[in-house]
């Protein structure tokens, strides 16, 4: 093997090894009898237990542009609106896009979270999961109009505390990072 073959070889590796470190391992979570926010996750479950069907990728693609275009409104810190004022308003803060998504979609395969856009976030927020049956996304019409393959997000990303599908509560590695931010000043979901 020569110089150069040596040296491409070695740069190949190098290149795996930073893009395999640019993204965290997905966090599925673990099943939770509860979590800080179950008292307030009442339209979260009435709206996740109604959803029984399949969507996909262009499905998903068009609904996010719709929610991207809902104008950004701060409403109640910790309760998120339900679908049809979200839709009829055309407005919410990112737990009511968030939950205005969901229904929308009518996935069975999707996720609430709520947890840190980014790991320097002051504020929690809230975003769905989704799976289409051969990858997870992350959708979050609060800050952009496409949905993002989970694999690609680095691990000071879309840090998730809970999630919560149709039939339990998750709790997340970001929940114990964070537990501090929650536990002592029970900070809202995208409030300060």
């Amino acid at each position: 093997m020569n110089n150069l073959s040596s040296f491409k070889a070695l740069l190949s590796v190098a290149f795996l090894a930073i893009v395999s470190s640019a993204s965290a391992a997905l966090d599925l979570g673990a099943p939770a009898s509860s979590t800080p926010y179950e008292p307030y996750m009442r339209p979260v479950k009435q709206v996740l237990g109604s959803v029984s069907a399949k969507a996909d990728l262009t499905k998903v693609k068009e609904l996010m542009k719709v929610g991207r275009g809902f104008r950004y409104s701060f409403t109640e810190p910790y309760l998120a609106a339900l679908p049809s004022v979200t839709a009829a308003t055309k407005s919410g803060d990112c737990k009511a896009k968030s939950l205005w998504l969901i229904n929308q979609l009518g996935d069975k395969n999707v996720r609430y979270v709520i947890g840190k856009a980014r790991s320097t976030s002051k504020i929690s927020h809230a975003w769905v999961m989704w799976n289409d049956g051969s990858q997870w996304w992350i959708l979050d019409c609060t800050n952009t109009s496409k949905p993002i393959p989970a694999s690609s997000v680095s691990s000071s990303e879309y840090i998730a505390m809970y999630s919560y599908d149709s039939s339990r509560a998750y709790t997340h590695g970001g929940a114990q990072r964070f537990a501090g931010a929650v536990a002592s000043t029970k900070a809202p979901v995208a409030a300060n």
